[in-house]
């Protein structure tokens, strides 16, 4: 399946909570129980307990070269080329 046609995984509302540190969390489960627990401000502001939310993950390629650049030149700073 590529990832034009991958569906958006479906996963509920389950809770929300603030953590150690003063964060806002949302704990969502998905139809097979499979927790994962994110910050609140990622969620739609409509968001609310037991709602449905999509969730989907993409790869930003940008960011990644970026960042593959910034540690090669720290490795190169640190340990020589």
């Amino acid at each position: 399946m590529s990832q034009q046609e991958r569906q958006p995984w479906r996963m509920t509302v389950d809770e929300f909570s603030i953590d150690a540190d003063n964060r806002e969390l949302a704990s969502l489960v998905s139809d097979d129980g499979q927790v994962l627990v994110v910050p609140r401000i990622v969620l739609p502001a409509e968001a609310r307990l037991n709602s449905i939310v999509n969730i989907s993950f993409n790869v930003d390629g940008d960011e990644t070269e970026r960042r593959r650049r910034r540690i090669e030149n720290l490795q190169r700073r640190l340990f020589g080329p």
